[in-house]
């Protein structure tokens, strides 16, 4: 292939491989492709999570029916591939008959039982990436009758190499983003509180299905008005909330309002880090606004405070006016440890005084 030829295929990959990360229904077609360049005939994702000792092939693949099935059901025990490649690190290719060898191919039950009758060849594989929870690997194959594939589509696969795995990597951490973002989307929107999240201007990031139900009602206090959130009669008071919750002002606070509204209703603004686990798809501080009108409990608190389960157990203790000793003995812990998570309990609040802590506890949990 002339060089000319060679780069414009090398880019149209490189490009191919960066379209898989924003659209995931690209990846068949990059596979496809790089199939058609390297040489091979059949190729596809391998995927191996946390509680499985092996990789079985994915949906995303351009295998016979024949392979796919007898692979993950039975022959993928027997693949000598898992010897080598899920050891090497990420973006090592791993060529079975250069790794395993063409003795060892002749003479093992899995090429001779399998590959040959199903009419799969060579394998050239490479792991993509690898988490706490899963790993890929990116599989391509010869057909049994074509022979070794040529050289340079070896070299073509090494100059795709870094691409390939930062195509894997984006497209896993999306995916897991998407995740975690449907799993809020989905607990936010069956909480029965009206509830939004805004950033640090007031503008409505989300907000559950409570709360969108609450603002059509013409008697609700509450709408947005060019993407932020107002209120009807106490608009300098509940900017004034956000603002403070956002941190304005140099240091973040929860707090809250009373409405004037009957029967009596409260919002509780709090602080959330960039960095929390349920906002980690926002990537940015915001703040939680939550309706009261029940009494929350101090497990709710708990959730919006993201108070750690120990530290729950001490602020309910709090809540009944009992001193640190008396926490520290009922909590049967020492007292230094009780310091350190009231400590904690005081940041979260934005509080700076045990009687102020109590206080909010208290007011928001009866």
């Amino acid at each position: 292939m002339p060089r000319e030829d060679e780069q414009k295929l090398y880019d149209e990959l490189v490009s191919l491989c960066y379209e898989c990360v924003l659209d995931e229904s690209r990846w068949p077609e990059l596979l496809r492709r790089l199939l058609q360049a390297s040489g091979r005939q059949q190729g596809g994702l391998l995927r191996q999570y946390k509680d499985s000792n092996f990789a079985n092939i994915s949906d995303v693949n351009a295998f016979d029916n024949a392979v796919i099935t007898p692979y993950n059901q039975y022959y993928y025990r027997l693949d000598p591939g898992h010897l080598f490649v899920p050891m090497r690190p990420v973006g090592n290719w791993y060529h079975d008959f250069i790794d395993f060898g063409l003795g060892s191919i002749k003479h093992s039950p899995y090429y001779q039982e399998f590959h040959r009758s199903v009419g799969l060849g060579f394998i050239s594989s490479i792991k993509l990436y690898e988490t706490a929870t899963s790993k890929a690997y990116l599989s391509l194959l010869t057909n049994w009758d074509t022979g070794l594939p040529p050289a340079q589509s070896g070299r073509l696969l090494l100059r795709l190499t870094t691409h390939l795995i930062t195509a894997g990597q984006l497209s896993e951490r999306i995916q897991h983003l998407q995740l975690d973002l449907a799993k809020r989307d989905l607990l936010l929107d069956n909480h029965p509180a009206p509830l939004w999240l805004l950033d640090s201007e007031g503008r409505v990031l989300y907000c559950n299905h409570a709360a969108m139900q609450r603002m059509c009602l013409n008697s609700f206090c509450l709408f947005e008005r060019y993407s932020r959130l107002r209120s009807k009669h106490q608009d300098t008071s509940l900017q004034a909330l956000i603002r403070r919750a956002a941190g304005k002002d140099g240091k973040r606070r929860s707090g809250w309002m009373r409405l004037n509204s009957t029967p009596p209703q409260e919002l509780l603004a709090t602080p959330v880090a960039a960095d929390a686990h349920f906002n980690i798809s926002l990537q940015q501080p915001v703040v939680t606004l939550i309706l009261l009108e029940q009494r929350p409990q101090v497990g709710l608190l708990g959730d919006l405070f993201l108070f750690t389960p120990a530290e729950v157990r001490l602020a309910e203790l709090l809540a009944q006016q009992l001193s640190p000793d008396d926490c520290a003995k009922a909590l049967g812990v020492s007292i230094n440890t009780v310091r350190t998570q009231l400590r904690s309990l005081f940041r979260k609040t934005g509080t700076s005084r045990q009687a102020e802590l109590a206080s909010l506890i208290g007011r928001l949990s009866q």
